[in-house]
This record gives C-alpha cells, structure tokens and sequence, in this order.
C-alpha cells in the first residue's frame, strides 16, 4: 500500500509524488489536493511525472501524469513540450487532457488562438466530467468580440458550471 502523500516516505513513490506536486484543480479525478500554478516546482514536478509515467500501470494514471507533467513543463517556460503533454493526455482520453488542451487553444498558449479547437476540446471535457470547461465556455461564448459570441450559450455554461462549483 502506497503511504499518504502527507508522508515523508510518500516523496518515494514517484506517482505520489507527481500527483502532489502537480494536481489540477479542474481535474475531477485529481488524487491530491490541487496546486496553484504559481506554486509549481516545476523541476521536481517534471521529474516526478516522468517517473511516474515510466512505472504508470494503467491509462487512466498516465494520463493524469501526463497532464501534470504539461503543468510542470509550463511552469518552466517550456510551452511545446507541455503542449504535447497535454495531447498525450488527451490522446488517453483523460477528461482534464481534453481540458488543458482546450484552454490551451482558447487563450493561445504558445499556439495559434483557436476557437474552434477551443470548443471541440472544452466540450470534450466538459462530457467528461471537467465541470471548470463550462465556465471556459461561458467566457468564450460571452466575448463580444468571438464569432462564437452567444450570450444565451454564456449564461447557459456559466449556469452550468455554478451547479456544480463549490
């Protein structure tokens, strides 16, 4: 059995050790309690997850590892290595993959600002239990200046997402 993450022999567990590193609060299926961004380290957390990933025995985790691993490589300055982390998770299925991909494209991290590619991967997540995709899609669909600006659809996601925060 693995110790808790609150364990100083948890840092062993290369798994534990990503998880607490890196968890993501949009991530329904998170293991740890999540960490801000601006509180990544992110040379611990990259490790980690790459270690974690090495010994990952099923897709659900290495998806998640994954996706943490894109956070870490973010954090580092490194957008298109944590780009093709977040397709990697996103190519396991992983809900919260589909999530950073679509925020990705939304806000243009590094890549071209898609809308389009935006909304099919913030959809995606958002099927998948991601409720934080709604709120991105309320933003998205209420921007005046998105042909995708729909205030119905806004007030929809958004009404959508405050059913299920906090």
């Amino acid at each position: 059995m693995l110790p808790s993450v609150g364990d100083a022999s948890a840092s062993e567990y290369p798994a534990s050790k990503c998880d607490a590193l890196g968890a993501l609060t949009a991530d329904p299926t998170h293991q740890s309690d999540p960490v801000n961004f601006s509180d990544i380290d992110a040379a611990a957390l990259i490790l980690a997850c790459r270690d974690a990933i090495d010994v990952a025995i099923d897709i659900t985790a290495t998806g998640r590892y994954c996706l943490q691993l894109g956070r870490g490589q973010l954090k580092n300055g490194d957008a298109s290595s944590a780009i093709a982390s977040f397709k990697s998770a996103a190519a396991l299925e992983y809900p919260a993959g589909y999530f950073a991909l679509g925020i990705t494209y939304l806000f243009g991290d590094d890549v071209e600002k898609e809308d389009e590619k935006a909304i099919y991967y913030l959809r995606l997540a958002l099927n998948n239990g991601v409720f934080w995709a709604a709120k991105a899609l309320s933003n998205l669909h209420g921007d005046k200046t998105s042909k995708f600006y729909d205030i119905r659809l806004s007030k929809a996601y958004l009404e959508r997402f405050n059913e299920r925060s906090f």
